[in-house]
């Protein structure tokens, strides 16, 4: 008698599963149903790009490691093969070409870094990569005496402090993306990067880089149906103010 009453509750459980499904879509607001069908289809499209991923992913690292092999007899070849020295028929343009090169990745890290922009990671990146290799270069095919020293000022005093100033600024920047990402409180201690796991299209939340208040008619309809009011802010902006991310 017992186990035949348990097995009616579930099935009218179950067969009211569906009523209860619809009921709570009918009272969905149009915002909300759009929002939903855009997460299910984004959920089926991350479900199938997946595998591709995967295997994409996959042969760039097979590249690479094959790269990586290559380099290393090409690097002994050269070590036993190159002359100690060599007269470069472009030089002031091979210098001349740097520079301005670092001058382009200066200027775009200043930019972005001033406009609170994305691209002040790789940028500020790139630049403090370029600047060690100045400072490895300049030291190594100077001349003795004046110019040696004054090369190993220059690495000393400049480019290698700004290149660990920007390295720095791009690994805070990298963490200030991760927490913003997957929503990790500011005081939590992160991993080097080296042991942070990447983030995907799939970890960042939807609703994530959308303009303030394009979602607020789902929260609004969600409170009201709940019986409470939705929080409201101290004092209004009027799009004036723009949250940023510090590092």
């Amino acid at each position: 008698m017992g186990s035949e009453m348990r097995t009616g509750s579930t099935t009218s459980d179950a067969n009211s599963q569906p009523a209860v499904i619809y009921r709570m879509l009918h009272d969905l607001s149009h915002h909300e149903r759009a929002e939903l069908l855009h997460n299910l289809q984004q959920a089926a499209d991350d479900l199938h790009a997946k595998p591709r991923r995967v295997a994409s992913r996959r042969w760039i690292v097979r590249f690479l490691a094959l790269c990586c092999l290559g380099l290393v007899p090409w690097t002994i070849g050269l070590a036993v093969t190159l002359p100690r020295s060599y007269l470069v028929g472009n030089w002031p343009l091979a210098w001349t070409g740097f520079d301005v090169i670092l001058l382009g990745c200066l200027s775009t890290t200043a930019w972005a870094l001033w406009k609170q922009r994305q691209v002040a990671v790789p940028a500020s990146m790139i630049t403090s990569v370029l600047l060690l290799c100045d400072a490895w270069f300049d030291i190594l095919t100077a001349h003795g005496g004046r110019c040696l020293m004054l090369s190993i000022a220059t690495a000393v005093f400049a480019e290698v402090p700004i290149a660990i100033l920007l390295g720095v600024i791009s690994v805070r920047l990298q963490h200030a993306s991760v927490r913003v990402a997957r929503r990790v409180e500011s005081h939590t201690a992160f991993q080097p990067l080296w042991r942070t796991p990447l983030i995907t299209s799939a970890e960042v939340p939807s609703t994530l880089g959308k303009p303030p208040g394009e979602d607020g008619g789902a929260t609004s309809n969600s409170a009201r149906r709940a019986g409470g009011d939705a929080p409201r802010s101290a004092a209004p902006t009027h799009g004036r103010r723009r949250s940023r991310v510090v590092a």
